[in-house]
């Protein structure tokens, strides 16, 4: 067994979901994910298991010896799996008051409190259990359509959006748009003169964040040399906080130290640097608890008198 891979059940539906179709895409349709996605999902399991487990030269593609001998395995823990979801969540959720959410850390910290203060009439009685999660967005995606999460926050961009395999399973609502644009502490704007370049705060590169404001610098041609990065806009913010340097930040997440003189709008001549995108929340049509279809009121409610 490879060690440094820890095994996703969803893996060993997918295992299922090939031997019984015999070809990635199909395989891939009926799991509501991209080909590619289903493609490396069962390149982890095999390298969990650490054998190939489907001869991919043949036409359906068949198991190999080492496969058919793991369905057994397969078929008793997804058994085992569906039993105690049904004992001990299915049955309760049916009469349960409780919306579980899903988004970005960044949401969780700064948009959702504002919002469920906002809509607190309209959400009386509810139970919120939320999960800042990093994980892919198509896990979150899929993660709806399992039951396992009952709401998605995100942003509506590239990357962020569901797949066209499942996006006629999913309820969207437009909650409102957000503006990301680019600060700086007023003590290091003071230092910085003439042509001198900007130091720049950034987004690691698998963030979504990063492909709505990297091509954007390129576009500006602006001055900045970067000498930091991370996945997280609280920690860049912190960082552009301490005069560290420029950096992009929701203003859902940074209007506190706007308005308080901690941070100011970098490149206020060129209104181009500020990037508008929808935060928007998901839901499967499928789910039908009075507490979701509560939830769901609600935000709508709000998106239409910010509208």
């Amino acid at each position: 067994m490879f060690e440094g891979i820890s095994l996703e059940f969803k893996w060993l539906d997918d295992f299922m979901s090939l031997r019984e179709h015999g070809n990635f895409s199909a395989a891939a349709q009926a799991r509501h994910v991209t080909q590619s996605a289903f493609s490396r999902r069962i390149q982890a399991l095999e390298l969990w298991v650490g054998v190939t487990l489907f001869d991919r030269t043949s036409y359906p593609i068949e198991l190999t010896e080492h496969g058919k001998r793991f369905i057994p395995y397969v078929e008793n823990l997804l058994e085992m799996v569906r039993v105690a979801k049904d004992d001990f969540s299915q049955a309760s959720l049916k009469t349960d008051n409780s919306v579980r959410i899903v988004c970005l850390h960044s949401f969780a910290v700064n948009l959702l409190p504002r919002l469920l203060s906002q809509a607190e009439q309209l959400l009386a009685g509810l139970n919120f259990a939320v999960n800042p999660s990093v994980q892919g967005i198509d896990n979150h995606f899929q993660a709806l359509l399992d039951n396992s999460n009952d709401i998605l926050f995100a942003y509506d961009t590239k990357g962020m959006r569901p797949s066209f395999l499942i996006e006629n399973k999913l309820d969207r609502c437009l909650v409102f748009k957000e503006n990301i644009i680019p600060v700086i502490a007023p003590k290091l704007l003071q230092r910085l003169q003439g042509d001198q370049s900007y130091p720049y705060l950034a987004y690691s590169e698998h963030t979504f964040l990063f492909n709505a404001v990297e091509p954007l610098i390129a576009k500006q041609q602006l001055p900045l040399e970067q000498v930091f990065e991370t996945t997280l806009s609280e920690s860049l913010i912190k960082m552009a906080v301490n005069g560290s340097g420029v950096a992009w930040a929701p203003l859902h997440a940074i209007e506190t130290e706007l308005e308080q003189g901690l941070l100011v709008q970098a490149f206020p001549e060129q209104p181009d640097t500020v990037i508008s995108l929808d935060v928007v929340c998901y839901r499967s049509k499928s789910q039908t608890r009075p507490a979701i279809d509560q939830f769901w009121r609600g935000i709508e409610h709000l998106s239409a008198a910010d509208s």
